[in-house]
């Protein structure tokens, strides 16, 4: 059963036991003829709820004709018991109300695939320079470029900077961005979490106070567990590359502290034992004002997360942004010694093999992105101050994460370029080949590319 669906079902046993406990409360029992009378009345009744509509009921009777009750708690009248009645239905009806306008965590899942998804495509071991048995095969191109290019065959100056600028700090590069692309993955997953543990709590405090009015105010209790949402995400985040996730997250403190929790925190225990319904709705409503506020602190601690790896790619950029690309300034070939058939390999099939790679993750993380009306809730249950808590900030951390990974996807399509020019040389001169080099930086020189640090760090300035 839908948790609305269930939770309504809840409400109102809750209701037609809230009426009961109060004619019990107050001294008003069952007579023969099914109508609530005080014991030693002057023979005032009051009609049973009515079906479907409990206010078709409670009309004051005196001897079997329409009669008045004066000092009755929710007013003097022939409707007295319909008042009490609609009171109830009211009260208990919106104490729960807005609880079912929460985040269906199934919501979620479409977009938490994606992410998995297209991290997979950047998933490298944790040496960086092969890959684990469930990792991207396809990037074993990264080990062969680097071993390749390094070889004795190869020299020069373009050779030595693509080395140095380009392929020995691809690997850090792509494991940062892997580290990145988890972490959005993994706070979304924390976001589900959230709400899945929301929604148990909010049935067990409803399932409590049905209990509490049945049992006419008997002390009972609930654990909420919502407190535990963030508690071993890495369990429930499971990747295409597991192996590897311990080595990754060292790269990104924010994500290795959500994956590694510690200790699960004690859950919150609420009473509901009380005197009268209304005071077990009072304790209701405390119950629910204590989830609020354990959702909007599991919140923030997730937004926390993300504004401190935000923080971590501003500031440590090199193991998450590739330096401009030195290789693109080279021109000249007269010192490259190079095996031309190897070279000219690395160009036209391993660069576009990694490029593809990125471009497949890229697109899969900017489909994520897409994720927001999942996260909405109304702002009545005071668990965040806007519909969509921090929707925000998980949206800049993957459109960071997307923007770098198709920047490096860009730099590896351009440095091949550069480099199929340079080993396009059939019905060339030197010189005609140096000049298509040139042409080609210039080119590329005069492109407007994206900031990706740059938006990350007026997010976070906007933020503060």
């Amino acid at each position: 059963m839908a948790f609305a669906d269930h939770l309504d079902e809840t409400v109102e046993r809750i209701i037609d036991s809230a009426i009961e406990f109060y004619f019990q409360a107050y001294d008003w029992y069952p007579n023969l003829h099914g109508n609530y009378q005080r014991r030693f009345s002057d023979g005032a009744e009051i009609t049973p709820p009515g079906k479907p509509s409990r206010t078709s009921g409670g009309q004051v009777l005196v001897r079997g004709l329409p009669g008045y009750i004066e000092n009755f708690e929710f007013g003097a009248g022939p409707d007295a018991g319909t008042r009490m009645y609609a009171h109830f239905e009211n009260t208990i009806r919106q104490l729960f109300q807005p609880w079912k306008k929460i985040p269906t965590p199934s919501d979620f899942d479409g977009y938490l695939d994606l992410i998995r998804e297209g991290a997979w495509y950047i998933s490298l071991s944790s040496d960086g320079t092969k890959v684990g048995k469930i990792g991207n095969s396809e990037l074993t191109a990264v080990e062969f470029l680097q071993r390749r290019i390094s070889g004795d065959d190869m020299g020069g100056n373009m050779i030595m900077r693509f080395d140095q600028n380009f392929c020995t700090p691809l690997p850090t590069v792509i494991e940062g961005q892997y580290s990145l692309a988890l972490l959005a993955g993994l706070t979304l997953c924390g976001e589900k979490e959230i709400w899945s543990k929301a929604q148990q709590d909010i049935q067990a405090v409803a399932d409590k106070m049905y209990e509490a009015m049945k049992d006419r105010g008997r002390s009972v209790a609930a654990d909420l567990g919502t407190v535990t949402a963030l508690f071993s995400l890495g369990a429930v985040f499971p990747t295409p590359a597991a192996p590897v996730l311990g080595a990754v997250a060292s790269a990104l403190p924010a994500l290795e502290k959500l994956m590694n929790a510690g200790s699960e925190p004690s859950k919150q225990t609420v009473e509901f034992g009380a005197g009268t319904p209304d005071k077990v709705i009072a304790k209701g409503s405390d119950a629910l004002k204590t989830l609020a506020q354990t959702i909007r602190d599991c919140e923030g601690d997730l937004k926390d997360s993300i504004k401190s790896a935000m923080e971590t790619v501003t500031g440590h950029a090199v193991s998450f942004k590739m330096p401009k690309p030195k290789l693109l300034e080279e021109s000249k070939l007269s010192e490259m010694k190079v095996d031309l058939a190897d070279l000219r390999f690395i160009a036209t099939s391993t660069l576009p093999q990694i490029e593809k790679q990125l471009n497949s993750a890229a697109d899969l993380v900017a489909m994520a992105a897409g994720c927001s009306g999942p996260w909405y809730r109304t702002t009545e249950i005071n668990a965040s101050d806007t519909p969509d808590g921090p929707l925000d900030a998980w949206q800049a951390l993957v459109s960071l994460a997307q923007e770098l990974i198709t920047d490096l996807a860009w730099e590896v399509r351009e440095s091949a370029a550069h480099l199929e020019i340079a080993t396009d040389r059939i019905g060339q001169t030197e010189a005609e080949t140096e000049a298509a080099l040139r042409r080609h930086a210039k080119k590329l020189s005069e492109v407007e590319r994206g900031d990706p640090l740059g938006h990350a760090t007026q997010w976070l300035e906007r933020d503060r």
